[in-house]
């Protein structure tokens, strides 16, 4: 039941919805995880299901320790996340289900709501059933994933990375973890990262060693939170995640620290971040390219491991989806552009096409496409990265990418409905940048454009919306039907 307190009470859920593919053995020694899950996206897309690997073979040597992956794939199962009562397999409806449940998160003054979690006896924390010190911390007993040959070794990637600031707080943030040493690995912080600006803190007090301690296999919500930095600096992502769920998370103290993490995870890795820093590294990146070699990696020394019986490793597999609940960027990003653009219906983010942004809006003047556009290249935010910026008219569903394209093919002027700006700031990560945090960009104005504009005098109507629009009824009449027409 909603909320899920446990990364396998969300998992059991995706079972019953038939949702899960339970998978005896795979050999990652073969990459064969890692194609498996390519696969299972160039195939079944939205509607791939996630899976759970019972055992991994990893340098030889075969895990009875289940890999899980792709748990957050398709809007449908997004809704599902953030607690939507009615699940369909009709995408665009769960998208909009789940924005008009998250916008019900937010204050007037684009404030999150938000729950302080609270704290819970060690012996009533799941997180505490195996307790390992001293000879018997050893990462390599458990099967994090190398998910490519051109990958500098295995990762920890979907760490919930936990640090304290004396004036700042808690933060909570996901950072690639190179697996270097049966109690070392590497921690990755982009100097834009929550991470870093703690870390400098720390090092402007003249500490050497930063207590840390790194949550596996949390919650959706609690997950969704450590993986958008959708909390500012000094905002507690666990009493936000609270909020979201309309209940505290649970937290229990670490072993060795003073650190509370969150008390149904799979594993905690405790320990301290060393302030010198080393190579790490590359590692295929979230915009499906492998990233660079780093020379500015911080490390954590691992002092004990605690975690479930039987516990599960979450796996991230970057660039191929179903990895990320992002929702909650583009609701906060349109609540905010809605107040200076009141034309604006919807913005979309698709998550697997990285800097490109659909913006749907209800066209009343001409120029009004590329005026979008444009504030929207302007709006800055963390976590709205935008390259390309696709303005269509709002009788297309910007969640559905065949509409939209077939908006450009048919609706766009290449010559007058443009607007390319040759270079502003970017994200770091995009690999056809020259100049790290330098990109061009581009409005393409796919609405139909007025005579104003260079249109035709009357513009003839799109075959489908003359449906929607003249048999209101004809959608949710098959719809109804749609099951009936497949028994046989």
């Amino acid at each position: 039941m909603y909320p899920y307190d446990s990364i396998r009470d969300y998992v059991a859920s995706l079972e019953r919805r038939g949702r899960l593919v339970r998978i005896p053995e795979m050999d990652q020694d073969a990459y064969e995880i890692t194609a498996f899950a390519y696969r299972l996206n160039d195939r079944m897309r939205d509607k791939a299901p996630a899976f759970l690997i019972e055992r991994t073979k990893i340098n030889g040597t075969l895990y009875d320790t289940p890999v899980v992956g792709n748990l957050y794939n398709g809007y449908s199962t997004i809704a599902q996340c953030f607690g939507v009562q009615d699940i369909t397999d009709e995408q665009s409806a769960m998208y909009d289900a789940t924005v008009e449940r998250i916008l019900s998160f937010l204050d007037r003054e684009f404030t999150w709501k938000k729950i302080e979690p609270v704290a819970i006896q060690r012996n009533c924390a799941p997180c505490k059933e195996v307790v390992l010190t001293g000879n018997a911390v050893d990462l390599y007993r458990f099967p994090w994933i190398k998910n490519n040959p051109a990958d500098a070794g295995q990762y920890i990637s979907a760490g919930s990375v936990i640090m304290h600031d004396p004036e700042l707080g808690r933060n909570v943030g996901t950072y690639r973890m190179q697996v270097k040493g049966h109690r070392k690995t590497g921690v990755y912080f982009t100097n834009q990262s929550h991470g870093y600006k703690f870390m400098m803190r720390a090092m402007e007090r003249g500490e050497n060693k930063v207590p840390v301690s790194v949550a596996i296999g949390i919650d959706p919500i609690s997950w969704m939170m450590s993986s958008t930095r959708l909390a500012d600096v000094g905002e507690d992502e666990l009493a936000i995640a609270g909020g979201f769920r309309g209940k505290p998370v649970e937290i229990v103290k670490s072993e060795t620290n003073d650190l509370y993490v969150p008390a149904h995870a799979e594993f905690i890795l405790e320990g301290y971040i060393n302030t010198e820093t080393e190579e790490e590294g590359p590692y295929g990146e979230m915009m499906g390219y492998i990233g660079k070699k780093t020379f500015t990696a911080f490390t954590i020394e691992v002092e004990a491991i605690t975690h479930r019986k039987n516990p599960w490793v979450y796996n991230l597999w970057p660039g191929i989806g179903g990895a990320y609940l992002t929702v909650p960027w583009d609701v906060a990003h349109f609540a905010r552009l809605k107040k200076i653009m009141p034309h604006l219906v919807k913005l979309h983010t698709p998550p697997d096409t990285p800097s490109v942004v659909i913006a749907c809006i209800d066209k009343r003047l001409p120029g009004e496409g590329i005026e979008i556009g444009m504030l929207i290249l302007g709006y800055r935010m963390v976590g709205f990265s935008k390259k390309v910026v696709i303005v269509v008219d709002k009788d297309v569903e910007p969640t559905d990418l065949s509409r939209v394209m077939h908006a450009v093919g048919t609706r766009w002027q290449p010559g007058s409905a443009s607007l390319i700006v040759p270079q502003t700031t970017h994200i770091p990560i995009d690999p056809s940048c020259r100049e790290m945090f330098l990109s061009g960009k581009i409005v393409i104005d796919a609405t139909r454009q007025q005579p104003g504009e260079g249109g035709p005098d009357v513009y003839p109507e799109d075959n489908r919306t003359a449906l929607e629009e003249r048999a209101p009824d004809a959608f949710a009449l098959v719809d109804k039907k749609w099951t009936k027409y497949f028994q046989k």
